[in-house]
């Protein structure tokens, strides 16, 4: 409120400053508290529209703005795997006003890029860890493959080609584990995205790709792309028949993630309500059931839980990407 000047001699000058004395004491607090949130939330999302973290921040979003009360924009910033959305993330004001929606790639982005003009650690900060899938192995149905020991009889002799959204990213370093673990090896074919890969795909220009469950899982049910595996510890309920990398290759596990970080300086009590709301939003039965249905988990993690996700698996995956002198393209 701005301040409201009274002339010193008028005859109310006194009893108005004794009554803003008095006031301010019992008032000022409330007053210059702002009730957060009092305006748009601005939700980045650093890939394009259509992809799989855009449609997990759509899924959320109206269940998100019933429970913060306001309006919530979804701003896709695609581009260099994500770090120009989230560059942007990391200079923005502090204030709880703007968040991101992150990949599995985040974790790992500076690894593979030398010079990010910011710090996954020290400029950003978790709010929550929000769904995981496994990832599939899949081939088009040109291919011979028609198991994974087929592709692994294949691979052993360097006639097997995948396909990933670019160097470094969690397709092309799911890929490298896995031939690393069979000891086989594959052409790796970068794309400037998961569309254009998966279009590639089915129409056999590439022959395979270890992709997230909900990005593959459309065309597995139509028939357009073939499952060999998948990546979580044991096979999953959307794929039943389709066995587990760890079947063959024991300990073998890989998880396709979405979080939500935020600029590190961001007060923690909104901090704790973006987490608190987004959980609450995750929770949603109508919104775990589209979720699920699209080939995600529900985790609803925290804060914390988050921050840690994010340390582990730049951990796991710098070690490879160093042994393997990974660098982005």
């Amino acid at each position: 409120m701005a301040p409201r000047f009274i002339h010193r001699n008028s005859s109310a000058w006194l009893a108005a400053a004794a009554c803003g004395l008095f006031g301010w004491a019992a008032g000022a607090a409330p007053a210059a508290a702002e009730t957060y949130p009092s305006k748009p939330l601005t939700v980045v999302v650093p890939f394009a529209a259509g992809g799989t973290v855009d449609k997990v921040a759509r899924q959320l979003q109206q269940s998100l703005q019933d429970k913060l009360g306001q309006t919530v924009v979804i701003d896709n910033r695609g581009g260099a795997g994500g770090t120009i959305g989230t560059a942007l993330v990391a200079k923005a004001p502090a204030d709880g006003y703007t968040v991101e929606m992150v990949f599995d790639s985040y974790a790992t982005e500076q690894h593979i890029y030398p010079r990010l003009p910011y710090s996954t650690e020290k400029d950003l900060t978790g709010v929550s860890y929000m769904v995981r899938s496994p990832m599939v192995l899949v081939v088009s149905p040109g291919t011979p493959y028609r198991s994974l020991a087929d592709y692994v009889a294949a691979a052993k002799r360097g006639n097997v080609s995948y396909a990933s959204v670019g160097a470094g990213s969690s397709n092309h370093l799911a890929a490298e584990l896995f031939h690393q673990t069979a000891g086989t090896s594959g052409l790796h074919t970068p794309y400037r995205g998961g569309g254009p890969a998966i279009t590639d795909l089915l129409g056999g220009h590439v022959d395979s790709m270890i992709a997230s469950l909900p990005l593959v899982l459309p065309h597995i049910q139509a028939g357009k792309l073939r499952a060999l595996a998948v990546t979580a510890p044991a096979r999953v309920p959307a794929l039943p028949d389709t066995p587990a990398v760890a079947e063959s290759y024991p300990g073998f596990e890989i998880y396709s993630w979405v979080g939500m970080v935020a600029p590190a300086h961001t007060p923690s009590d909104r901090l704790d309500k973006l987490s608190r709301i987004t959980i609450e939003a995750l929770r949603d039965p109508a919104v775990a059931q589209r979720i699920h249905e699209s080939g995600f988990d529900v985790v609803a993690g925290g804060r914390e839980e988050m921050n840690a996700l994010v340390k582990s698996e730049s951990d796991r995956w710098g070690k490879l990407i160093k042994s393997q002198g990974i660098v982005a393209q």
